[in-house]
């Protein structure tokens, strides 16, 4: 009873405690509450109902108190600012004291109904973490926003940016897996410390705790049937607490990605743009002497060989990451993905993986704007052909297992015209015909 006191204070001011502390010290001097005997269990209940009744609303409403009370602190929590390292700086920062909130509410709940209303509170958690994320995925969004201008063009200072947020994005998975377990090793704790739950290792039972069991059970929206199914659940098999939550994290996780890929790919993308249309595979502007020579001769686009350089310089730009055991990098990748790595479990170093989504995307990219060339010339074939070898080697010394579309691509380009019909029957349809038509076959 001592602990509804100070909850109530702590909720509703000082005035409170004034009005309840001589009702408690009047029933302590009498013994009534270390004796059952004075009493009989009725009348302590009547006194209880009569004692807590100013209160009831307390009860009634308090998975509305504490939404409420959880959302203003939420509230009050700075998580952005005009600059994207203050801002990183306090997300990673705002991660204990959101998990400090969640555990005040759970000890408030504990003291408040013995735990009886933490079915109402579960929901109440879900919609604060629920917020928290929400605004996390805003602070990443407006980062992002903020540096739009220069996606696009080479800036790794923003790709350690978007590792630290990665990281934070780990560090969140982490406590919120840590929270979750222990709140359900509380929730097993705070069923078998209630006064009418059988229990064989209770000597006795207290007749006051009792009755306010029985007053929580009749004003509250606490159902014991819940509370006791999910406790269940909780002993006999894997369960979630919060079945939204970890979807959450990981689409968070997904998007953060995202981002970082971006800032490590677009450049690529700015480089290929506008592939498919260039002038010279429509051109015969070199003379017939130039068509004529061997493609030995000729050498990779501009554009091109900086893609090359590009991707020979990622590893030492990723490698740093695996240079020291990085969980919350880890635990982030592991519930989120890079874009085109379809088989993530079969990972282990992170460097490897971030090469790999890079070199699947330019390969990927390359292909679809290859395919849309509508025309070629005898030189710009030839030239097409300089170009895609020397990526196809690129991505070759990468290690890149999943190439076999992009020879496949190189193969049909590279074929007399005579034999091409029979090499096209291997090949994927699509790309037969727009290469049959750049061709003019």
């Amino acid at each position: 009873m001592m602990t509804f006191i100070y909850y109530i204070t702590d909720r509703f001011g000082k005035s409170i405690q004034n009005q309840l502390q001589p009702l408690y010290q009047n029933v302590s001097s009498q013994g009534i509450r270390s004796s059952g005997e004075n009493l009989s269990s009725s009348t302590i209940e009547i006194f209880v109902f009569e004692l807590y009744s100013p209160y009831t609303d307390v009860f009634q409403n308090y998975s509305t108190y504490e939404q409420e009370q959880l959302t203003n602190a939420l509230d009050a929590i700075q998580l952005d600012t005009s600059d994207t390292s203050s801002s990183i700086q306090l997300l990673m920062s705002s991660i204990p004291n959101v998990f400090s909130l969640a555990n005040e509410s759970i000890d408030r709940c504990k003291q408040l109904t013995n735990g009886q209303t933490i079915i109402s509170l579960l929901s109440v958690l879900q919609k604060f973490f629920t917020a928290y994320i929400g605004e996390l995925k805003r602070v990443v969004n407006n980062i992002r926003e903020r540096n739009s201008k220069i996606l696009g063009t080479e800036d790794w200072e923003l790709f350690q940016q978007t590792i630290r947020i990665l990281e934070i994005c780990g560090e969140l998975i982490l406590a919120y897996e840590q929270f979750e377990s222990s709140l359900a090793q509380q929730m097993l704790q705070m069923i078998n410390e209630w006064p009418n739950k059988p229990n064989k290792h209770k000597q006795h039972h207290d007749i006051f705790d009792s009755a306010i069991e029985s007053f929580i059970n009749k004003t509250s929206s606490s159902d014991k049937h819940d509370f006791v199914s999910i406790t269940n659940a909780l002993e006999n098999a894997t369960y979630s607490l919060f079945p939204d939550i970890p979807k959450l994290l990981s689409k968070v996780s997904d998007e953060c990605h995202q981002f970082s890929f971006d800032v490590v790919f677009l450049p690529i993308h700015t480089l290929l743009n506008g592939f498919s249309k260039l002038p010279i595979w429509a051109s015969e502007n070199r003379g017939t002497i130039v068509s004529d020579l061997p493609s030995f001769s000729l050498v990779p686009q501009e554009n091109i060989t900086k893609i090359g350089q590009y991707l020979l310089m990622l590893p030492q730009h990723f490698e740093p990451f695996n240079l020291h055991d990085n969980r919350q990098l880890g635990i982030a990748f592991k519930k989120g993905k890079l874009p085109y790595l379809e088989d993530k479990e079969l990972y282990n170093d992170l460097t490897s993986c971030w090469l790999d989504s890079i070199a699947l995307a330019t390969m990927r990219l390359c292909i679809e704007q290859t395919l849309k060339i509508q025309t070629l010339t005898s030189t710009g074939l030839k030239q097409l052909i300089m170009d895609l070898q020397y990526l196809y080697s690129i991505l070759e010394d990468f290690g890149l297992k999943d190439v076999a579309e992009f020879r496949d691509m190189i193969e049909l380009l590279n074929i007399d015209e005579e034999t091409f019909e029979e090499l096209a029957r291997h090949k994927p349809a699509r790309m037969v015909t727009a290469i049959r038509t750049m061709r003019h076959l």
